[in-house]
């Protein structure tokens, strides 16, 4: 059984990241997974003072590590000890992945294993920035999705005159990555594509009928 000050940690590329339990919600255990990392196993007292992790390249990117989870951990999971519970930050409620995004709820309730996936992709290696002169407020976005949502309006804009087929294609291939598009830049991405038709002779409701129809986001 686990109790409340619980200090665990679980390791990610040879690299062990500290957890601590804070307290209880709805028979849930509340979870803060700490930016304190060590390549060396740790003693319970490093969560002292330690900041929360909060991801900054893995998904749902911005997300501070404050979990709700069921039962016991993992055996992944290994326990240090015992520290009263003493964060140095305010227990955060909200965040949000991008400046032009809806406010996200926290704790988020999670099973144990939400937290090491999420670590390992956040500090996995990351792709080369990319900009794109066609969304250039997309700054939030992964460059992977970006450069490729690029290409596909570009591939669109290069086909004269327009076809629907065409459009179709550009929609289908931006549905890759919906999970990055938000919603106001799901209405940039919209203006654009129809724009972009009817520069190149496509009418612009037939452009929106067919986005509307095959967009996922």
């Amino acid at each position: 059984m686990i109790a409340i000050g619980d200090v665990f940690a679980f390791t990610v590329s040879r690299t062990w990241v500290p957890c601590q339990v804070i307290g209880m919600v709805k028979n849930y255990w509340q979870v803060i997974v700490f930016d304190a990392l060590s390549t060396k196993r740790p003693t319970a007292t490093i969560v002292d003072g330690a900041p929360i992790y909060v991801l900054r390249h893995g998904r749902p990117r911005n997300e501070p590590l404050y979990l709700a989870c069921q039962g016991d951990p993992p055996a992944s999971y290994q326990r240090l000890g015992q520290r009263p519970v003493a964060l140095a930050f305010a227990l955060p409620t909200t965040f949000r992945t991008s400046p032009r995004a809806q406010d996200d709820q926290l704790p988020v309730w999670a099973t144990w294993t939400y937290a090491p996936g999420r670590v390992t992709e956040d500090l996995a290696k990351q792709p080369p920035p990319f900009h794109s002169k066609l969304f250039p407020t997309w700054k939030a976005v992964d460059p992977r999705a970006l450069r490729a949502i690029d290409a596909a309006v570009r591939t669109f804009a290069a086909v004269k005159p327009a076809t629907k087929a065409a459009l179709r294609k550009a929609v289908v291939a931006a549905n890759r990555h919906d999970s990055e598009i938000d919603t106001v830049s799901a209405e940039e991405l919209h203006a654009k594509l129809v724009a972009i038709a009817r520069r190149n002779g496509l009418d612009p409701d037939d452009a929106a009928a067919v986005i509307d129809t095959v967009r996922a986001w």
